[in-house]
């Protein structure tokens, strides 16, 4: 192999501790690097790589406790293309703790290094990582550009032509026909390998094709034949698991995902696949766990977001929701709340996201709580107070904050806001997780029953009353409200019922004003819309007569 020519390229190291960073820049300059940039935290690192693109990038794993570590500087460098496609990244680290060594490898840098070692092996290891992205190259830059299939066909003519890298082309081959949606592509190509191909990658990718294309006991076959080659593969014990999901047996998955967790614990995917277990299995404790998991792998990588806070948040809440014990039911309750108190105090947590409010987020929160409790007017009010602070604080709503306000919506009964709010959630820029589609949909199916029943009498109240049959209308919007006693639409309309039957006679039933005068007050202590609000405002002048009897 042709010794490199160090002297020619641009170099980042990267470690928090002085006198490494001194040996390592040593090393490098012994090996005739002239163009060292050297940084203690991945925070400089970005800003470096921001400025300029490097060709090769070496990183300690470990750069300080709660701080950004190797593999959250590499995953963050990609996603924002700080990287350019040539560049050579390098994990070094002395930890030997398999969890970490797993979690580094599963972000596939271009090495990894185990301290200690000489300088000959540091050099080797940067030459074979050089040629192998040299020859890469081509492909990577089309990956850069976001042109998958133009990277497929640069796979097909190195696995044609290039006898030393065609195994990284084949495998990368695979990977990206199931991005682009060409799941059979990838099956005939995988299965074009011969029978006694030896490379463990071969059957976890055919393994994972067949998970694709739904053939769920194949996939378990074909990767518990890559485990038994190798028993460290976390992704075919992904595989195993979310097949064994598909196939009902949930019991078969949790053993298999919480096995791979304990192989390989910082992937916030591999725990949303457990979130998604635990839901099946009806184990609402454990969702607890790994959304706790989630929101700790992500608080300080590029993947950081509040929305895994408000989902850890929400799963207390979730577990609250199953208990019929109050006591056991408060202390889910109480955790909900002390959870998010505990971060709304860590500045650089509460900075993070200028949309979202922790405040606002609290009050929701509460008002799922006293709606969980029972207390709905309580729970109607502190959800309205929210709501009129998100109009004035932000342009648009907070996505973070959506799915808690859909569910008391839909446990209030206003089915007609909880929808338009889930569309607008819906589209967001941001995917929806499974497990917060999971709890909106465990939601809408706990109050479908009283949302059937109210559509079917408000449908034939309005129908009534617009042919004039006010007493019948009133009787339907009556047995609408049985089911949703905290609807301000309905109540509204009770409200409008009520006055045209007023209207209708010189003597009003005594019976009739006492109730227009409870649905009244009812209204005039509560926070609505602005289009509620307008409507309330207009029967408000022709209730104002019937108001002031006695």
């Amino acid at each position: 192999m042709k010794k490199l020519n160090f002297e020619q390229y641009r170099m980042l190291i990267v470690d928090d501790q002085r006198p490494f960073l001194t040996l390592l820049k040593g090393v490098l300059v012994s090996a005739g690097a002239k163009s060292i940039v050297a940084n203690r935290t991945c925070e400089a690192a970005l800003v470096s790589c921001r400025k300029e693109k490097f060709d090769f990038i070496i990183c300690d794993l470990h750069l300080g406790n709660n701080k950004k570590n190797g593999f959250e500087l590499l995953e963050e460098l990609r996603e924002k293309n700080y990287l350019k496609p040539e560049a050579v990244f390098v994990i070094i680290s002395a930890d030997a703790q398999r969890p970490m060594v797993l979690g580094s490898i599963e972000k596939q840098p271009d090495e990894y290094v185990v301290k200690p070692f000489s300088q000959a092996q540091l050099v080797k290891r940067l030459e074979k990582a050089h040629l192998r992205r040299l020859a890469m190259a081509p492909i990577y830059k089309q990956l850069y550009n976001k042109e998958p299939l133009a990277a497929i066909e640069l796979c097909k003519q190195v696995v044609k032509t290039d006898s030393r890298y065609k195994e990284m082309a084949g495998r990368l081959l695979a990977e990206l026909y199931w991005q682009v949606g060409q799941f059979k592509e990838a099956q005939t190509w995988l299965n074009s390998y011969p029978d006694d191909h030896h490379q463990t990658w071969l059957n976890v990718s055919k393994a994972h094709t067949e998970l694709l294309l739904k053939n769920y006991k194949l996939a378990i076959e074909i990767a518990k034949k890559a485990i038994r080659q190798n028993s460290l593969l976390v992704e075919a014990h992904d595989i195993v698991a979310q097949s064994w999901l598909k196939l009902d047996n949930v019991n078969e998955a949790e053993a298999v995902i919480n096995h791979a967790l304990k192989l390989s614990p910082f992937s916030i995917s591999r725990h949303m696949k457990a979130c998604a277990i635990a839901r099946k299995a009806g184990n609402f404790e454990k969702i607890i766990a790994h959304s706790q998991s989630i929101w700790d792998c992500s608080k300080k990588s590029v993947h950081r977001d509040l929305a895994f806070l408000c989902d850890h948040v929400r799963s207390y809440l979730e577990v609250a929701e199953q208990l019929e014990d109050f006591r056991a039911r408060g202390r889910f309750q109480q955790e909900a709340l002390y959870t998010l108190k505990r971060y709304r105090h860590n500045e650089a947590i509460s900075s993070a996201d200028d949309n979202f409010d922790f405040d606002i987020f609290e009050d929701i929160v509460k008002a799922r709580i006293e709606g969980q409790n029972g207390k709905l007017f309580n729970s109607k009010q502190l959800l309205a107070q929210a709501q009129h602070n998100i109009g004035q604080k932000f342009a648009d709503y907070p996505a973070p904050l959506m799915p808690d306000a859909i569910v008391t919506l839909l446990d209030l009964g206003e089915f007609e806001e909880a929808q338009a709010l889930t569309s607008q959630f819906n589209q967001c820029s941001k995917s929806l997780d499974d497990n917060t589609k999971a709890s909106l949909k465990s939601a809408a199916l706990r109050n479908d029953s009283k949302k059937a029943h109210y559509n079917k009498y408000n449908q034939l109240g309005i129908s009534l009353y617009s042919e004039g049959k006010f007493e019948e209308a009133y009787s339907a919007f009556s047995e609408a409200q049985t089911a949703v006693p905290f609807n301000i639409g309905i109540t509204l309309n009770l409200l409008q019922c009520s006055l045209r039957l007023l209207q209708k006679t010189t003597k009003p039933d005594l019976s009739l004003l006492s109730s227009t005068k409870r649905i009244f007050k009812q209204l005039q202590n509560s926070n609505m819309a602005e289009k509620h609000q307008e409507k309330f405002d207009l029967l408000v002048q022709e209730l104002d007569p019937y108001l002031t009897k006695k």
